[in-house]
């Protein structure tokens, strides 16, 4: 029964010259001992520069030398505009609601106190106990306890 590595056995590709193994080590020997003969270097190597050639490439590359394209250069000044601008938007986009809400706030407070004031005859104590919050609790005692003080004295 074969393996599924012998069923599946590449035939087509490189291919090593018949006998190319066994006359390998004696080749090897040679080289490393110097004895290399002429038939492992070959005469000539194969590639011949054809004649005038540097004569008349001179020319053509001087030509595509002069004729090439400027390279392309990012320019710092506009990509400085460019992230600038996105800079700018994103802060307004934070600030800004910040800003807002905040003269939003002031502007109910000064809205409730000048309420405050012209009706403060009309209101009862349960009224203005209910407008009231912790803090401006704390704040009126001290008060109170600050004008005992100076009443005392």
């Amino acid at each position: 029964m074969k393996t599924e590595l012998e069923n599946n056995k590449i035939t087509t590709g490189f291919t090593t010259p018949t006998s190319y193994f066994d006359t390998f080590s004696d080749r090897l020997l040679e080289k490393m001992n110097g004895e290399v003969t002429s038939s492992v270097i070959p005469k000539s190597s194969g590639f011949v520069v054809p004649s005038s050639y540097f004569e008349s490439n001179q020319e053509k590359i001087l030509v595509t030398v002069k004729q090439k394209q400027q390279p392309k250069v990012i320019h710092l000044k506009t990509m400085l505009y460019k992230v600038g601008s996105i800079a700018a938007i994103l802060i307004l986009t934070v600030v800004s609601p910040i800003l807002y809400n905040s003269i939003e706030v002031q502007k109910n407070e000064v809205a409730e106190m000048n309420y405050l004031e012209l009706h403060s005859d009309d209101l009862d104590i349960y009224e203005v106990g209910s407008l009231l919050d912790n803090t401006d609790l704390s704040e009126l005692e001290n008060e109170l306890i600050y004008n005992d003080l100076n009443t005392i004295n």
